[in-house]
């Protein structure tokens, strides 16, 4: 009886233990949640449409406005990339669009267009850039034109295929890291011509 009542502190010593392992081997496992690439672009609301469906936040110019709480695009849109290095040193890119993004796209583009409504892209949290809509997109490309940081270059590239290069092996199944000193140059006018429009 004696030893069994000895035990009874090492049982419940052990099972502190284990409970504080728990979440250092919950985070070990959880390495690859690190490295996923998580893209929002947000349309601009109105303060008439709620807390519900918007929030209040500060442009990147100082501005106030109101973005809609559910983004118009994310990752899940995108169907490949072409990323180069901006004039400011940081990275743009060139997203690629299926058919879904593209209506989605084409249709806020032609509401907003000409009435100074934003889209803000947010990646993995961190506002990137907010863009006027001046004009409809109809070819189904969204472009970052600069912002990004290398590692956020990085982590696309390794996410997408390159445009143009959709149906290479290789590109579906990317063994080698991407080094952020490779950034391409700004396409030319002739390897987006032939971008699939979205249907109209």
């Amino acid at each position: 009886m004696l030893s069994a009542m000895k035990r009874l502190p090492f049982l419940f010593g052990l099972i502190a233990l284990l409970l504080a392992v728990e979440p250092c081997i919950q985070a070990g496992s959880s390495n690859k949640k690190k490295d996923v690439l998580s893209i929002r672009i947000h349309g601009e609301g109105s303060s008439e449409d709620g807390e519900k469906f918007t929030v209040p936040v500060t442009l990147l110019d100082g501005r106030k406005a109101f973005l809609s709480i559910m983004p118009l695009l994310s990752e899940h849109d995108i169907k490949a990339i072409y990323p180069y290095k901006a004039a400011d040193g940081s990275g743009g890119v060139y997203l690629k669009l299926d058919g879904h993004g593209a209506n989605l796209l084409t249709e806020y583009s032609i509401e907003r267009m000409g009435r100074g409504g934003v889209l803000v892209v947010m990646i993995n949290g961190r506002q990137v850039i907010d863009l006027l809509v001046d004009a409809p997109v109809r070819d189904g490309v969204f472009v970052i034109p600069y912002g990004l940081t290398m590692a956020e270059v990085a982590r696309l590239v390794n996410a997408f295929p390159i445009i143009g290069q959709e149906n290479n092996p290789k590109q579906k199944k990317k063994k080698q890291p991407f080094s952020p000193t490779n950034i391409m140059l700004p396409p030319k006018a002739s390897d987006l011509r032939n971008l699939q429009a979205p249907a109209q």
